[in-house]
């Protein structure tokens, strides 16, 4: 089987509803199980990102030097293809009244065809690289799955580091004209690139916000008399579990915001997949 063939996106879509039911059983709610598929997707793309951004790096930041790894690149792709598949087909077992026509089919369908014209056009290694930006996915998929990861400054640490200042250091390197040569002149990576970057911000704000709105509800917690902050978790792990719903229901659904960014997932607050806005672009 080879590695650029459609064969490998089914043998993944498989393996993948396998994973789901196997590691299901581990986990107690209908959020986390919906999140193990974002796990796998942001971890594949995360980690299969690597290569690329070290060539990268270690040129100095010259996209020039970036490695096709023609494999490499079409492993990461046609194995997300078949990630965004399964996930449709676990969201229409398990979680179908939130597979949307926009967010859900389309959204998942036009990253299945974007991946198999990259493959195509000689552009996958682009792709591969800004894939990177699925850190801090991977990050708070972790965190959904096991509260106490969960750490609301080091998510938008991370988000501002891959998704706002990596993602703006993309687009300038691909606007030249020795950037655009890495794709044989292709201006669709700057394209799909410009067009995701006012959504990242967007989704920065809004995780910022919440993060101090989260932040404010902890300090008046600590300020009310002993005999009503016994209402309140007493243990940091308490306080770090109960984070996810304590609050308010702003907090909820600012992490429901915040939280789907890219992956393919069908659970963010409750679930919702209305709160996967991503747009179907190169930039995952």
């Amino acid at each position: 089987m080879r590695a650029d063939s459609v064969s490998t996106a089914l043998a993944t879509t498989t393996v993948t509803i396998v994973l789901h039911h196997a590691l299901r059983t581990y986990y107690d709610t209908r959020r986390q199980k919906a999140w193990i598929v974002t796990t796998l997707s942001s971890a594949v793309t995360t980690f299969g990102s690597l290569p690329f951004l070290w060539d990268v790096v270690q040129s100095g930041g010259d996209v020039t030097a970036l490695q096709p790894r023609r494999a490499l690149a079409a492993i990461v792709c046609r194995t997300f293809q078949g990630l965004l598949l399964a996930d449709l087909i676990i969201g229409c077992r398990y979680y179908r009244e939130h597979v949307t026509l926009c967010w859900g089919w389309i959204h998942h369908s036009s990253y299945i065809i974007l991946l198999h014209y990259l493959l195509r056009s000689g552009a996958a290694h682009c792709f591969c690289l800004a894939a990177f930006m699925e850190l801090p996915t991977l990050h708070l998929a972790l965190s959904f799955l096991h509260p106490r990861l969960r750490h609301d400054v080091l998510f938008c640490g991370l988000f501002l580091a891959t998704r706002i200042l990596f993602h703006l250091a993309l687009i300038v390197a691909f606007s030249t004209t020795l950037g655009r040569s890495v794709v044989g002149g292709n201006p669709l990576p700057v394209v799909f690139l410009g067009m995701a970057f006012p959504g990242h911000v967007m989704w920065f704000t809004q995780s910022v916000r919440g993060t101090m709105r989260r932040g404010r509800s902890k300090s008046i917690s600590i300020s009310q008399p002993a005999e009503i902050k016994a209402d309140f978790p007493s243990t940091p792990t308490e306080e770090l579990s109960g984070s996810w719903s304590s609050a308010s229901s702003d907090s909820d659904s600012d992490l429901s915001s915040e939280s789907e960014l890219t992956t393919p997932t069908f659970e963010a607050s409750g679930p919702t997949w209305d709160a996967i806005v991503d747009l179907p672009t190169i930039v995952l």
